[in-house]
């Protein structure tokens, strides 16, 4: 998900959320862009985030570890 897109898509969800609470003018600024500083928002983002995260490298192979520290 490219950055206009996430930002984007968490600024809709965040509008919902807000909308569904009884914020419609809330809900407006952050549909047009005007409350991206809204905590809403950010969460909406950073779970975006988390959601498109690739997956971490594998760490063993054949039963040895192959990444992080020797002992």
């Amino acid at each position: 998900m490219t950055r206009a897109a996430s930002i984007e898509t968490a600024r809709l969800a965040a509008a919902h959320y807000l909308r569904a609470d009884g914020y419609s003018e809330e809900a407006r600024l952050v549909e047009t862009g005007q409350g991206d500083d809204f905590r809403e928002v950010r969460i909406a983002l950073s779970l975006l985030r988390i959601l498109d995260a690739k997956p971490a490298p594998p760490t063993h192979r054949g039963g040895r570890r192959i990444a992080g520290e020797e002992c």
